[in-house]
């Protein structure tokens, strides 16, 4: 599942981190490698299934995203795309905050919005950013919602 290729004759150092859709793993010169994986998750990851090719899809729109940023002067921890699935980036402290894009009305979308039918398709899709509380072993959402006009 995990292509390294080496880096000043070294892989990847110590696991830091993993999550429902990376792992982290610890570089030299305070370099993370940001590996993704073939996963998707639902409901919180309550519903999980892997997808073949996904990671490859989720690192290259995460790189697109952070060279327009660098491009365009956003500082940010980027600093090149590594494989088709994983990314070098400073080692610093996450924002801890979850983007969700969805095409389908489901799930946890259905809770908090009563009275929009599962199933109902957004077009175009639906982003909507959590700000992720973590207290006692649980992960809690913070709605915050960002629309674009």
């Amino acid at each position: 599942m995990f292509f390294f290729l080496s880096l000043l004759g070294t892989g990847p150092g110590t696991k830091l981190a993993e999550g429902k859709t990376k792992i982290i793993y610890e570089l030299p010169n305070n370099e993370v490698l940001v590996q993704s994986k073939d996963r998707i998750s639902a409901n919180n990851a309550l519903r999980t299934n892997d997808l073949e090719g996904k990671a490859a899809i989720s690192n290259n729109t995460a790189c697109k995203v952070f060279e327009f940023l660098t491009k365009i002067g956003v500082k940010n921890h980027f600093i090149g795309k590594h494989s088709e699935t994983s990314f070098t980036a400073v080692n610093c402290d996450m924002i801890p905050i979850e983007w969700v894009t969805r095409r389908v009305a489901t799930g946890s979308f259905l809770k908090r919005n009563v009275g929009v039918q599962e199933g109902y398709r957004f077009a175009p899709v639906k982003l909507e950013f959590f700000y992720k509380v973590k207290t006692s072993n649980v992960c809690m959402h913070l709605n915050i919602y960002i629309y674009f006009f």
